[in-house]
């Protein structure tokens, strides 16, 4: 039998393959997330006839001669090249735009995905639609360090949305003040700024903190005390340590004190005391890259303008909506007017994307050769951006796929014609004899 006969057929084989890859890459060109791939062929063997020679002093050296036995399927390579943006206007659905992977858990196992089609169960959880796998990310909890600041906590766990869950009263601990106390009133005048507050079951209050120029230098003196309706000073509830000075140094700015502490007695209407800490320093607004404050109270020669901008108190609320950030950050927006951060999107990222195993339904899941899982908080260590209420889309090029296609349907052809070729010979052969 003649060799190319069995040449042409692995040709066959193998442009068949290709044909199946290109043909499923030009199925999946509106798949959510889908990543093509691309077939690499490599020669099989060869059958050598004569070997190389190296040169001498009678003649030169000769080349081997080798005849090659046909094509094999070197590798199919999965493209994870960023796909087309597709704006859904649902808030759930989310788009990676850079590197990473979704983390889905699937009963005790992770799998990955950049299809971010997400829905919200029964249980209020956060699922890949279709295969309900559990979108994971991380918690956000208050920062002990810094209240007005929320961190992620442990590792990660299945995102849940608790629409329609409450959100507790909570006392107001911290009032920030900032702007300006006019350096050019007269000893004597005074100044007065309104801040809301709260208690530990939500009840509202009118803290007036007033302030009035001594006769010393740079120097102020404070007192905070409650108002009612009217602006006038209540007699029913009296603060504790609510009075005092602060200093300015020569270039208006605050001096001493950064913060004091008053007491609020609300047991005297049948609830629970708290104390307050009224920050003059603007501190409870960040730190600039110099670790100092970016805001606080100043005397300049400037109208007065210093209020109360920020303080951590709010009544009972229930969580009606909420909204997806760049860096990941699920925020519950609550019916008494706080938002409040509830989960961050984690991402996955590996050592060698391609070496990913597909799964099916879309998915990937680690291999020996991918790596393990990098997984962290979206932007963090080189993680993508989440694009909200968008989709990723397939990364197929129908332009490309038509062109292998067509490449693929000549490599086919030509591999036929060997074997319809070789078979004429072979009957010319036979018929040698009649």
């Amino acid at each position: 039998m003649l060799r190319s006969l069995m040449t042409a057929v692995t040709g066959v084989r193998s442009h068949q393959t290709m044909l199946d890859v290109t043909g499923n890459n030009i199925a999946n060109v509106n798949t959510t997330g889908f990543k093509k791939d691309m077939t690499i062929f490599q020669d099989l063997l060869y059958q050598t006839s004569q070997g190389a020679s190296g040169p001498g002093d009678a003649r030169g050296g000769t080349n081997p001669a080798q005849v090659g036995l046909g094509v094999k399927l070197g590798a199919i390579e999965t493209i994870h090249s960023q796909g087309p943006a597709q704006y859904t206007g649902n808030k759930s659905d989310m788009m990676i735009s850079g590197e990473g992977y979704f983390v889905l858990r699937d009963g005790s196992s992770r799998i990955y995905s950049r299809a971010g089609n997400f829905v919200l169960d029964a249980d209020s959880d956060l699922v890949h639609s279709g295969t309900g796998y559990n979108v994971q990310g991380y918690k956000m909890v208050r920062d002990t360090v810094d209240p007005t600041k929320f961190i992620t906590a442990g590792d990660i766990s299945d995102i849940r949305i608790p629409m329609q869950s409450k959100l507790e009263a909570r006392a107001t601990e911290l009032v920030g003040f900032k702007c300006n106390l006019d350096s050019r009133l007269d000893v004597g005048e005074k100044y007065q700024t309104k801040q809301t507050i709260y208690d530990c079951q939500g009840f509202a209050y009118t803290l007036e903190v007033e302030f009035e120029k001594t006769p010393t230098d740079n120097t102020w003196k404070w007192e905070a005390y409650f108002v009612d309706e009217e602006g006038n000073r209540r007699t029913d509830i009296v603060l504790t340590s609510n009075t005092g000075n602060i200093e300015f140094d020569a270039s208006c700015h605050l001096k001493t004190p950064e913060t004091v502490t008053i007491g609020v007695p609300y047991s005297s209407l049948g609830r629970k005391d708290e104390q307050i800490i009224l920050d003059f320093s603007g501190k409870s607004f960040g730190l600039n890259e110099d670790g100092k404050a970016m805001e606080g109270v100043t005397q300049f020669a400037s109208d007065s303008t210093t209020k109360g901008y920020y303080q951590n108190g709010y009544p009972m609320g229930i969580l009606n909506d909420y909204s997806v950030g760049k860096d990941g950050i699920i925020t519950g927006i609550y019916t008494n007017d706080q938002k409040q951060p509830l989960y961050r999107i984690a991402l996955a990222q590996f050592a060698n994307p391609q070496g990913l195993d597909k799964m099916g339904d879309t998915m990937f899941r680690e291999t020996v050769n991918s790596g393990l899982a990098n997984i962290n908080a979206a932007m963090v260590n080189g993680g993508g951006r989440i694009d909200a209420s968008s989709l990723e889309m397939s990364n197929v090029d129908l332009t490309e796929e038509f062109t292998r296609l067509i490449i693929a349907q000549r490599g086919f052809q030509a591999n036929t014609r060997v074997v319809t070729t070789s078979d004429q010979i072979l009957e010319e052969v036979v018929n040698l004899k009649r």
